[in-house]
């Protein structure tokens, strides 16, 4: 499972292929009357389809064909989208830097303005942006998943241990478990993707979140990397791994062979994002896994949940049946349907309700969301940065290079 960070929303997916979809033109009744097409991955039909039998049951006036598809979602999307064959309302991902981002799609005159819709107001201001292009709305916000410490419980409590609520437990946490033959956490840096989890989870709270224009700061000129908490962020990786938290073969170990050692107990926890936990809990049926915030600090109020916005939906500029797309979005929105949608991908709601009730392994994330104590991954305006970050990481651990150097390395890559 490759996180990207362009395209972070996109982490869940496996891929989708190219089908055809049919169109009707708009009669302008109920729901828009007729037939709304809709383009989606496959691979989370059980998301999308109670929000289908529900608008059928609101609008039986209009037919839903969805054009369930497996493959290259990336590729469908853009695609159809240049070609002008796109479905009424089809999947996109938030932000900048892909041909399926409701930016780039909205700077091409792809999607219907959707600035007059009444969830509009209700996305927290954290996320606005990802929806929007130029100041207007493009995209209804969809589901968040977290990035923090995926914990084995059953051996958590098998061995009378807690998940951490402060650094110093944190570092409390890789004596315990050494002390019982295991070890703290199963990060895998010989990975493309792994370096990356535990610097993100940690800069969640020593950067996004209370900085969360840190971005435009460093744009700005306002600071730069080494003068930045990034240097708290990479001393802390450096002390957790000093500890023994990684246990032994961390350089050599992937991001599965990580989450296989706590699905087998031989490891507490792997921070990564929340779309792990199915395959553990696949591997280990009958153990009980949470993810939680990983703390940073001794205060437990300093704590953020970095977190990652998933699929948006968004409709077709040239839409047949703009009028029932719209109704279905207002539909979608509405607690008892969002709530169900974000059941089907083990998530919670970006815009948060009081009738929500998340599984336990979600709890504590969708509290951060809803304390407002959810932060953005790091968005470096030139991407180069998070790999120069990742390298970097290694060969502090190699003792090939310092923070300090390390961080200079990064403050070029984002001049350059």
């Amino acid at each position: 499972m490759k996180v990207s960070m362009k395209a972070a929303g996109c982490v869940l997916l496996a891929g989708l292929s190219l089908a055809a979809c049919s169109t009707a033109p708009d009669s302008g009744a109920g729901g828009g009357g007729d037939t709304l097409t809709i383009l989606y991955p496959k691979d989370f039909q059980a998301a999308l389809e109670p929000v289908v039998k529900a608008f059928e049951k609101k609008y039986p006036d209009t037919k839903v064909d969805v054009n369930y598809v497996s493959g290259d979602v990336t590729n469908v999307v853009g695609t159809q989208a240049q070609a002008g064959t796109i479905s009424d309302l089809f999947i996109t991902q938030p932000g900048t830097g892909g041909a399926m981002t409701v930016h780039t799609l909205a700077g091409q005159g792809k999607l219907l303005d959707l600035s007059d819709s009444p969830w509009v107001a209700d996305i927290p201001k954290l996320w606005q942006s990802d929806m929007q292009s130029k100041g207007k709305t493009y995209a209804y916000p969809g589901t968040l998943q977290g990035l923090g410490g995926i914990y084995n419980m059953t051996k958590l409590k098998e061995l009378g241990l807690e998940i951490p609520k402060t650094w110093s437990e944190v570092l409390g946490l890789c004596k315990s478990a050494t002390k019982h033959g295991v070890y703290a956490y199963g990060q895998g840096l010989n990975d493309p993707d792994g370096p990356q989890m535990m610097f993100l989870a940690l800069s969640g709270t020593l950067v996004y979140g209370p900085t969360p224009d840190f971005s435009t700061q460093l744009k700005q000129k306002k600071t730069t990397v080494p003068d930045s908490p990034w240097k708290q962020v990479l001393e802390k990786y450096k002390e957790l791994n000093d500890a023994g938290c990684f246990g032994k073969g961390v350089m050599g170990r992937t991001r599965q062979q990580g989450t296989d050692e706590v699905a087998a107990g031989k490891a507490l926890a792997a921070v990564d994002v929340g779309a792990a936990i199915a395959p553990m809990q696949k591997a280990a049926p009958d153990s009980e896994f949470t993810i939680a915030a990983m703390p940073a600090t001794d205060n437990p109020a300093d704590t953020y949940f970095p977190a990652l916005p998933g699929f948006t939906l968004s409709i077709d500029a040239d839409a047949k049946n703009p009028t029932a797309a719209k109704n279905f979005l207002n539909l979608l929105a509405e607690p008892e349907n969002i709530n169900k949608y974000a059941k089907g991908y083990a998530s919670v709601p970006v815009i948060p309700n009081d009738s929500v009730k998340p599984p336990a392994n979600l709890a504590a994330f969708n509290k951060a969301v809803a304390d407002k104590k959810a932060s953005k991954l790091a968005d470096w305006p030139n991407p180069k940065v998070n790999e120069v970050a990742q390298q970097g990481v290694q060969a502090i651990f190699l003792g090939k290079d310092s923070v300090d150097g390390v961080l200079k390395k990064m403050q070029d890559a984002f001049e350059g």
